[in-house]
């Protein structure tokens, strides 16, 4: 009969930002030990709060399935002599798997035949299992830092301090070092009744609700959801959407109570963005805005309480006095940063290392200045080049401040603020706000043609440093967060269709970096250049797959070029458009086939007399083709270049159906794959066919 399973990990307190990514993890980690070990299951359904981790699994069978197991050795030909005797190779197998050779039986596979071993395996008691499985799921969840406590070994998010474990209502004994498995659990930290025996699922979740713990994140978010919204809407406010803050406010209590405070109005003056960086990103408020479309700011904020208390104006009164020193920090750094022109911080810049092999802030100044005005030469900012280079300028001054120094995520805003109480051109200071857009996969993107230059070449600047330096992303980590930066750099140039070779703005800032730089920096050889582009393309690639274009199409174009995004997005789309077409899978056959036939084939010099008619005709409608396919493909229009070679799969099938390309003279034999070799250079303008699924 199948029962169900109950694993909760009790801990101290879990960084709320671990939260989200470790109930996901401990799905696939379970659903991979129980699929591994062959064990049925209905659902598996995963929660976590600030202390605890929880698996539940309906309807687990209480054994595993009765299976055969297949063990394949040597193949049919290599097993048996010319008399049918076994060879050493059979006689090694059948040793190595412990039985005798005339135990084995001959097994078919795609391969052939081979000489297998097949047991019959009885699946073994569920419980037994769940002894080893259930301390493996728990030390495979993994965190972005763990920790060690007491004198064990053992490492986790946080201190494990419980562990409730229950199969059918029966507890699963383990001991995790020390500590043993049981089937008592524990409610909020300070409402809770202390331990609580739990016998089933229903007991579980209704004994935590009484003991002040909403389990479930889905319910506790949309418990603080309607709470901050109902009472934003009871003022004539609204609540801005943000999924981050609501996230990690989610996973940041047991139990939601959502409260109300106030602030001053004198503190509106500050500049909005100020006040919210301080209540969203520093005490995770919630800022209310005027209702219903409004951007600006009512002087109260939204809370989370993670206890019910009694006299929630002593709670109120405490957040509103955190908010209100907040608030005048903030005031007295605006005011002490305002009382000196922005260019007038410059200078403290010399002293804020950047990366330490390639200078200060200052010297990225001083690079994103010359850059800039490179590429807005190559972008066609004429009328804007001394806008551009002051903006570049001033890009960094802002870095030098209190208020940057205190709110490090107010970088460029603040120096928009400053720039325009400096008596700055606004389309200056609106640049130095948008040279960090964006600031995420879907954020919002610089503007005005000035950012938008500022924005790429900041960025161009900090890929090259890194790289130069040695200092590349690995699977986890990208403290730089180079990442980030190359799909802005990507969205940006999607965004403004711009025609930017990457290659050569890469190698522009490489130079300015080596022409700055007297630590025998060089752009060694081209490796250099060569990974930035391969790290290029793979976010490149992400961001298309993502926006829903085939893998295949994908890699088809970016594995052929890989320079200019625009033309690169182009073909990408023409190729995805021709792929679906009718005729498209004879089509693709015939044009794999050529560049399948001509991989690592050299080419020569077409020779007319050693053509037979067929290659005759193949060969005038490669040129007439050609031509044609090429006049559009120099003006970009990929689909119709497509759609012309198109013509050249009936002489293509006629070729192949008439000739054998191999032929054994040699010189024949080379003038065909040349021919070929043709028709496949001509298919690479756009893409490589082969990696089509046609």
């Amino acid at each position: 009969m199948e029962k169900e399973l109950i694993l909760e990990i009790g801990t101290e307190e879990i960084p709320a930002s671990f939260i989200e990514w470790a109930i996901k993890d401990l799905y696939k980690i379970a659903k991979q030990e129980l699929d591994g070990n062959f064990l049925n299951y209905e659902e598996i359904t995963t929660y976590g709060t600030p202390r605890r981790l929880v698996l539940r699994v309906t309807a687990l069978a209480p054994s595993q399935e009765n299976r055969t197991k297949e063990t394949h050795g040597p193949p049919i030909k290599i097993a048996f002599d010319k008399k049918g005797n076994y060879t050493k190779a059979a006689m090694g197998f059948a040793k190595s798997q412990g039985v005798k050779p005339k135990d084995l039986i001959v097994a078919k596979r795609d391969r052939g035949e081979f000489l297998t071993l097949r047991k019959q395996l009885k699946g073994q008691k569920t419980e037994k299992l769940l002894k080893y499985i259930l301390p493996r799921i728990i030390l495979s969840i993994p965190f972005r830092k763990s920790m060690k406590w007491g004198d064990g070994e053992v490492t986790f998010a946080r201190p494990i301090r419980w562990a409730l474990t229950l199969y059918g209502g029966k507890i699963v004994p383990f001991n995790l070092e020390g500590l043993k498995s049981s089937s008592k659990s524990y409610g909020h930290r300070f409402m809770g009744k202390g331990s609580i025996k739990m016998a089933n699922w229903d007991d579980y979740v209704s004994a935590l609700r009484e003991n002040f713990v909403i389990l479930n994140q889905d319910e506790r978010k949309s418990m603080i959801e309607k709470g901050i919204n109902g009472l934003a809407s009871e003022i004539g406010g609204r609540i801005e959407e943000d999924s981050d803050l609501l996230e990690t406010v989610t996973n940041l209590v047991e139990f939601p109570v959502v409260l109300k405070g106030e602030f001053e109005n004198e503190f509106l003056n500050l500049p909005k963005e100020v006040l919210i960086s301080v209540m969203k990103n520093h005490q995770k408020y919630f800022p209310v805005f005027a209702d219903p479309d409004g951007d600006k700011l009512l002087p109260c904020f939204i809370f989370v309480c993670g206890t019910p208390v009694k006299n929630v104006e002593i709670v109120i009164k405490g957040n509103e006095r955190v908010i209100k020193a907040r608030f005048s920090d903030a005031r007295f750094f605006f005011n002490e940063d305002k009382s000196s022109p922005l260019e007038n911080k410059l200078e403290r810049l010399k002293e804020m290392v950047f990366l330490s092999k390639v200078g200060s802030y200052y010297n990225k100044t001083e690079r994103l200045t010359k850059l800039a005005s490179k590429l807005g030469d190559k972008l066609g900012l004429k009328e804007d080049v001394v806008d551009l280079a002051r903006a570049a300028y001033l890009s960094k001054a802002d870095l030098a401040t209190q208020m940057v120094f205190e709110f490090p995520e107010l970088q460029g805003i603040m120096g928009k603020y400053y720039a325009e109480i400096s008596g700055e051109k606004t389309k200056v200071a609106k640049a130095i706000e948008e040279q960090y857009m964006p600031s995420s996969r879907e954020g919002k993107l610089p503007q005005t043609n000035i950012g938008v230059v500022i924005s790429i070449a900041d960025k161009l600047d900090s890929i090259s440093s890194c790289f130069i330096s040695g200092l590349t992303p690995t699977g986890t980590s990208d403290p730089q967060a180079l990442r980030r930066q190359a799909i802005g750099i990507i969205n940006i140039i999607l965004d403004r269709n711009l025609e930017l070779s990457l290659k050569g703005s890469f190698r522009l800032s490489l130079k300015t970096i080596i022409d700055q730089d007297n630590n025998g920096f060089s752009e060694q050889d081209g490796k250099v250049i060569e990974d930035i582009i391969d790290f290029m393309k793979e976010r490149f690639r992400n961001i298309t797959i993502t926006d829903g274009f085939t893998s295949d199409v994908v890699d088809s174009v970016v594995t052929v070029d890989f320079d200019d995004v625009l033309e690169t997005r182009k073909k990408i789309e023409a190729i995805s458009e021709f792929s679906q077409a009718p005729d498209f899978e004879p089509l693709g056959i015939a044009f794999k086939r050529v560049v399948n036939i001509v991989k690592h084939q050299g080419k020569s010099r077409i020779k007319d007399n050693l053509m037979e008619p067929v290659e005759k005709e193949l060969y005038k409608s490669l040129v007439e083709t050609k031509e044609k396919a090429e006049f559009e493909i120099g003006r970009k229009d990929y689909s119709a270049g497509l759609f012309i070679m198109k013509e050249l799969k009936e002489p293509v099938d006629k070729f192949f159906d008439n000739l054998m390309v191999m032929h054994q003279d040699p010189e024949i034999r080379q003038n065909r794959v040349s021919l070929l070799r043709e028709i496949r250079d001509l298919f690479f303008k756009i893409a490589d066919f082969s990696k089509l699924k046609a």
